[in-house]
């Protein structure tokens, strides 16, 4: 599969000029603590692994893996501005979306980077960073995306989904190859973050609010120890989140929408 991914990478200018290294694992604990603890970390390394024993999402939850059927996926991105931090996630949600889609299975985001469909999950995505003012920083980019799970599969899970799941599986009623899914994220992320450098966070926003999915919604956002309740409105120029509460508008920078 390594040699099938390095010669794809190869042949395609997008993906030649942004993925320095990719490396493919068995398993590991987590694709984006492997990619943390990097002695050299270097702007498109590309960690993938066919399991996961300790993925993880959002304030820490447990993603659950099943050996050799999904995306398992961590992108090193170096940045200089805390500006173009704020949209890595938001570049990562449209190449997910798009990799998704070019499948025939037609899906949208909710903010500020899951992809559902049909309000059922099928890719979470967890961007870690930490900013140093004149210093390389970098951005650990965590995909998970779902794609040969069964109903069973799921039902491993002894908690309780946040969002119900799905898979690729589940929508299209077939198996789907790993790697060529793999192959198809990875351009698209590479395109997206090319559009990102190229035409400004403008660019990136207009794309985004096509396939964002709470739009005149009543949701609620957890703020870790508050709840806000209100109508989502928008999304502003610089990714934040916008919603009407009690005839006043909130613009929320960091959070999670845990009803919709």
């Amino acid at each position: 599969m390594i040699e099938n991914l390095k010669s794809f990478i190869d042949n395609n200018s997008y993906c030649k000029s942004f993925y320095q290294h990719i490396i493919v694992l068995n398993q590991v604990d987590s694709t984006n603590s492997y990619a943390k603890n990097l002695n050299e970390k270097k702007n498109g390394i590309c960690v993938f692994s066919f399991m996961q024993n300790k993925g993880r999402g959002r304030n820490n939850r447990e993603w659950h893996s099943v050996s050799g059927k999904n995306i398992y996926l961590s992108i090193i991105v170096e940045f200089d501005n805390q500006n173009f931090l704020s949209f890595i996630p938001l570049v990562s949600s449209l190449a997910v979306r798009n990799t998704v889609n070019s499948f025939n299975i037609k899906s949208n985001i909710k903010w500020p980077n899951d992809i559902l469909v049909n309000n059922k999950k099928i890719s979470g995505i967890l961007c870690e960073a930490e900013y140093v003012m004149d210093k390389k920083n970098f951005c650990i980019v965590g995909i998970g995306l779902n794609i040969n799970n069964t109903i069973e599969d799921f039902q491993l899970e002894t908690k309780k989904y946040n969002i119900t799941p799905t898979s690729m599986f589940l929508e299209l009623s077939e198996i789907t190859s790993i790697e060529e899914v793999l192959k198809k994220l990875l351009l698209e992320f590479a395109l997206e973050m090319e559009s990102l450098k190229k035409n400004g966070y403008q660019s990136i926003i207009k794309k985004y609010k096509n396939f964002w999915n709470e739009r005149g919604k009543e949701i609620e956002v957890s703020l870790g120890n508050r709840i806000v309740r209100g109508i989502a409105e928008d999304i502003k120029d610089n990714g934040h989140l916008v919603i009407k509460s009690e005839n006043k508008f909130i613009e929320i920078s960091s959070g999670e929408i845990i009803s919709f």
